[in-house]
């Protein structure tokens, strides 16, 4: 139903140093400050930030409950590029079926999410947020406003000049 739409393509400007967004991305101490939409905590289950490194983390929504998702870091050419793989998964990181686990029939188990980069000035980054499923289904099942919502919460962190660098 939904495999000619259009799929998710989100850029964004960010006011910071390329180098300090793409940390933002690869830092799991700086993922836990943003990479959850507005009302919602996420948790790293496991986190290993590298090429063949995987992860497992929740999503807790005090609306709509927990939302696990396990993958693999597919590329890491800093401060270039991000690509991960996002498998939808239960509480015990095994792969899940969308359906059985609270989510849209439609949505897809398995996507891949590449993260572009690209520096426009001293202090300017362009980010280009892609992943393999439709735009409509995303629209319709609220993934899409969390994007917009974490990318948010992403600039407001970066505006805070925390220390980068840090790696934990």
């Amino acid at each position: 139903m939904y495999l000619h739409d259009p799929q998710i393509k989100i850029e964004k400007i960010f006011n910071h140093p390329i180098e300090n967004v793409y940390e933002s991305w690869t830092n799991p101490s700086l993922l836990l400050l943003w990479y959850a939409p507005q009302g919602c905590t996420i948790e790293f289950k496991k986190i290993d930030v590298r090429v063949g490194g995987s992860f497992h983390s929740c999503i807790r929504n005090p609306n709509f409950g927990d939302c696990y998702v396990i993958g693999e870091y597919l590329e890491l050419d800093f401060p270039k590029k991000i690509i991960q793989t996002m498998i939808i998964a239960d509480e015990d990181g095994k792969p899940a079926d969308p359906k059985t686990v609270g989510h849209d029939p439609n949505w897809i188990p398995k996507t891949t999410l590449i993260i572009t980069l690209r520096k426009l000035g001293e202090n300017i980054t362009e980010l280009i947020l892609e992943q393999d499923v439709s735009e409509k289904l995303a629209r319709s099942t609220g993934a899409y406003p969390s994007w917009i919502s974490m990318l948010d919460n992403l600039d407001m962190l970066l505006e805070k000049n925390l220390e980068f660098g840090k790696k934990k």
